[in-house]
């Protein structure tokens, strides 16, 4: 009786602790304006916190020259 309360305090600890540093949401399921049914699914959720960093995306200029994807300072608010 003891092993098996202590399992189940263990199992609640777990599952306490996990959703509390989720960072996943439950999408209900609905249907679009066209008719399309998008099932019910989990997604990520954005970290809510501000970076001062700025991911950049790499790209192909006109010329063909590659720029590489870098990261910068995002400008301050004024």
């Amino acid at each position: 009786m003891n092993k098996s309360l202590s399992v189940l305090w263990l199992l609640l600890i777990l599952t306490t602790f996990n959703s509390a540093f989720s960072k996943q949401v439950q999408v209900k399921g609905y249907t679009k304006k066209d008719g399309t049914v998008v099932q019910a699914h989990t997604r990520e959720v954005k970290d809510k916190t501000p970076s001062d960093k700025q991911a950049v995306k790499g790209y192909t200029k006109k010329n063909g020259t590659v720029v590489k994807g870098y990261t910068r300072s995002k400008p301050k608010a004024k």
